[in-house]
């Protein structure tokens, strides 16, 4: 049975960390603060910005919502995000997606300040992740799972450099990194997770394939098989099952999938306090990888490092608007 990455530890990690840097920043007169911009009354956006301010409340950080029409057209939504740009009080901003009638790509990757961009949107963000330039704002998802690997350092070390000789090569220290010379499959290749993930681990010197639904079975099953750690984020359930890992990988599951949930009899759970039928939130990882892999992160479990991450991209980008990195 695989033992737990416990993701509430690493999120707790990191958010202490964050609350001491924002009460020595306010220590400085300098007060951290994210602007959250939303178009409408989603549901889904409405329960995002209320987990966003408690995590950026409890870490001391202000919060303002930019509420704008459902209709609001994009020239008004343009003109809305250059005027958060241009406020020196607001470090980072949260832009809701996806946005029904208006290009995101113009209206955010174009426009959204990349020095206030903490949740990764603007291409000049995703150039820093791979020049690995340090004054960038990593994808909150892609980077959650990095600080995965990074608080549980020495378990994988311990688990995974037994297999193979010494890097004759590495430069003093660099072996000391848990990445390096590691071997990591990622089953996904989007711009959020997948692209910026490989080149993170790139640029600490593992070796990293990534395999999607468009990659040959035998070939996806070979890249897996190899893996020492193997970071699967699909919206299907059973992506990745027993069979395809090696026995004592470490499994890294960052999907969130919902579903409907059904008693013995087939019929719908009902909430008694709601009323609705109860929904059960799944990863891309079938059960039985828990029986086969080493260690293994819940599910849900990287979404309440991301909310961390999040947290640690706005006191970044405070920083370095403040000239302090």
């Amino acid at each position: 049975m695989a033992q737990v990455l416990d993701c509430k530890k690493v999120a707790e990690a990191i958010k202490e960390d964050c609350r001491v840097q924002a009460d020595a920043l306010r220590a400085k007169g300098i007060v951290p603060k994210l602007a959250i911009l939303r178009v409408g009354e989603k549901g889904p956006d409405l329960s995002y910005e209320k987990g966003a301010t408690k995590a950026m409340q409890e870490a001391n950080i202000d919060v303002e919502v930019f509420a704008l029409p459902a209709d609001v057209s994009q020239e008004d939504y343009i003109k809305k995000i250059r005027e958060i740009n241009a406020d020196p009080a607001i470090n980072g901003i949260l832009a809701f997606r996806p946005l029904d009638n208006i290009d995101e790509t113009v209206a955010i990757s174009m426009n959204l300040s990349a020095v206030k961009d903490c949740d990764s949107t603007t291409t000049e963000n995703m150039g820093k992740v791979v020049i690995n330039d340090p004054t960038g704002l990593n994808p909150c998802t892609a980077e959650a799972i990095m600080a995965v690997i990074d608080y549980y350092a020495e378990e994988i070390k311990a688990h995974t450099r037994k297999k193979y000789a010494p890097l004759a090569m590495a430069k003093p220290g660099q072996e000391d990194d848990v990445c390096c010379g590691l071997d990591v499959c990622v089953i996904n290749n989007s711009n959020l997770i997948g692209k910026p993930l490989s080149m993170m681990l790139t640029n600490r010197f593992a070796t990293v394939s990534i395999v999607h639904h468009l990659t040959h079975a035998e070939v996806k099953n070979d890249y897996i098989k190899r893996a020492d750690v193997v970071i699967v984020a699909t919206p299907f359930k059973d992506t990745l099952t027993a069979d395809m890992i090696a026995d004592g990988a470490i499994v890294i599951d960052a999907a969130v999938i919902r579903e409907k949930a059904f008693d013995e009899n087939g019929n719908p759970i009902i909430n008694e306090k709601t009323g609705k039928q109860k929904t059960i939130t799944l990863g891309s990882s079938s059960a039985d990888v828990e029986e086969k892999a080493s260690w293994k992160t819940p599910v849900p479990g990287v979404g309440s490092i991301t909310s961390a991450i999040l947290v640690r991209n706005v006191i970044k980008a405070c920083k370095i608007q403040n000239h302090l990195i």
